[in-house]
């Protein structure tokens, strides 16, 4: 399972011919990283079909579209380069992108820019913005969840999540993305209500998930995280994250890696 050196090299080859103007040290140290740590799932050209893809319920992500759910930005924004590290370091839960956080920051900052290399969605340069995050409300409490669950109702979450918030609403099975059971752990976006909000204002892009950024008020955002973050069960680990840990095991007990 492991990727060998000969593939490793032959990735490094194929690199240079494609992408010939990568000189810049930092996006070649990257290249070397991901292709040790990353392209096992990734494919070796970022496109997600490495040789561990078929393994996976949910699929590795193809970097060379440059479509990005999980961001600080807004709605068909690509990420910040700080919205990547954080996926490279803390992993997203639940599926086997488990957190890479024993590379050090000055190896993710390199496999960043790589991974941008990959896709013409971060041709122009441009530094995205974050959407600005409100300050919370009081803590949550029963009056505050009550307010929260009216809120869903009313914003139409029951047509894809359903009146339960389990991802089975009356739209659901028209959709090609599965609506998230918001009852479910670890949410894949992170746990904490501010990750909710994140959420609720980027939207996720490549999904019917849409940015409610200027849509609704600021405390109502608020509101509806505290109610989705008290649906929470305990959490599960799937089958995925188990094959992504051994994934990474195995990676990390290589006797030649070099990255």
């Amino acid at each position: 399972m492991l990727i060998s050196v000969g593939i490793a090299i032959a990735f490094l080859v194929e690199l240079a011919i494609c992408h010939p103007a990568l000189s810049d040290d930092s996006v070649q140290a990257g290249a070397r990283i991901f292709a040790v740590n990353c392209a096992i799932c990734h494919g070796e050209r970022g496109d997600g079909n490495g040789k561990a893809a078929a393994r996976l319920k949910t699929a590795a992500r193809d970097l060379v579209k440059g479509v990005y759910k999980f961001r600080s930005t807004g709605s068909s924004q690509p990420p910040t380069d700080d919205d990547i590290v954080r996926t490279i370091r803390l992993g997203i839960p639940g599926t086997a992108m488990v957190g890479q956080a024993d590379l050090g920051q000055e190896q993710i900052l390199a496999l960043v820019q790589y991974v941008k290399k990959l896709s013409g969605k971060f041709s122009n340069n441009l530094q995205p913005k974050p959407l600005p995050i409100p300050p919370p409300p009081p803590p949550s409490n029963k009056t505050a969840l009550l307010a929260g669950r009216k809120i869903f109702l009313e914003i139409g979450c029951v047509e894809c999540h359903g009146k339960g918030a389990r991802g089975d609403g009356p739209s659901a099975s028209k959709l090609s993305v599965k609506p998230a059971d918001l009852t479910r752990r670890p949410f894949k976006s992170g746990a904490t209500a501010r990750d909710i909000v994140r959420t609720i204002l980027t939207g996720l892009d490549g999904t019917t998930m849409p940015s409610f950024h200027q849509v609704l008020p600021e405390e109502k955002i608020w509101l509806l995280a505290y109610y989705i973050q008290s649906l929470g069960k305990a959490p599960v680990v799937t089958e995925d994250e188990r094959i992504g840990r051994e994934i990474l095991l195995q990676i990390r007990a290589a006797p030649n890696r070099k990255e």
